[in-house]
């Protein structure tokens, strides 16, 4: 069982405050992104076991010891049922734990001790979780189409598991079939940032994206790359 740490402070009532599970894999833990959390009027609890606790919540922040002790199967098993939202800490971040991370279904990395872009990250993805159009409504392109009220993805009438930011740059795509989408324009719509050297990020998630969704990811029929642009999703004849 999770240990739950909850608040009396502030104006929100506590069932609609966003639940926020936080799992831990090194040897000196702190409470310090709880802590943080609580303040920001979050109910936070932590677990050893995540892909048994994450039902209910609605962000998973994983913190491991970068390269040295990763926690990427943890990150693994909860992707082969839970499209959870999830946001990797390392102690040491590095470009390649970060391309690790993303392609084993992370939504985003950081390091800790940026406590303005921790709460922005957070704020983003829990919009996405929590903010979801709330009318039926289907996007489609061939064999392709999104379920936007369930937020679901189908191909040939099979469900296609995806990350939280890997239906958003998929939605963004069908929403704009045929138009070539810039790098920074996809960032800015399903980050809700302002991009900052992002085109490794997008290309990681256009990656997997292809390798769920298209018959040749190789040779990608649907997402196409537009050269000096970014992406466009083509259309299925």
């Amino acid at each position: 069982m999770p240990n739950i740490y909850l608040s009396s402070n502030g104006l929100t009532d506590l069932s609609d405050r966003p639940n926020i599970l936080i799992c831990d894999n090194r040897q000196n833990k702190d409470r310090q992104i709880q802590n943080l959390l609580i303040r920001d009027e979050m109910n936070v609890a932590d677990t050893n076991q995540p892909v048994y606790a994450a039902d209910g919540a609605h962000l998973l922040i994983i913190r491991d010891g970068g390269m040295e002790r990763p926690a990427f199967d943890t990150l693994e098993k909860l992707r082969s049922f839970s499209d959870i939202p999830v946001m990797m800490i390392p102690d040491n971040i590095s470009e390649m734990y970060t391309i690790m991370a993303l392609s084993k279904g992370a939504d985003a990395c950081m390091e800790w001790g940026a406590d303005y872009e921790f709460r922005a990250r957070v704020t983003a993805l829990l919009r996405r979780r929590l903010y979801a159009p709330a009318a039926p409504q289907r996007l489609s392109n061939g064999v392709i189409s999104i379920d936007r009220r369930t937020r679901k993805v189908y191909a040939e009438g099979s469900h296609i598991r995806m990350t939280a930011i890997e239906y958003g740059i998929l939605e963004y795509l069908l929403a704009n079939l045929g138009d070539a989408c810039s790098i920074d324009d996809i960032y800015r719509s399903v980050w809700h940032e302002q991009p900052y050297k992002v085109r490794k990020t997008i290309v990681e998630h256009i990656r997997r994206i292809r390798a769920k969704i298209e018959p040749d990811p190789h040779n990608p029929s649907y997402i196409k790359a537009v050269s000096g642009i970014g992406y466009k999703m083509e259309y299925a004849y």
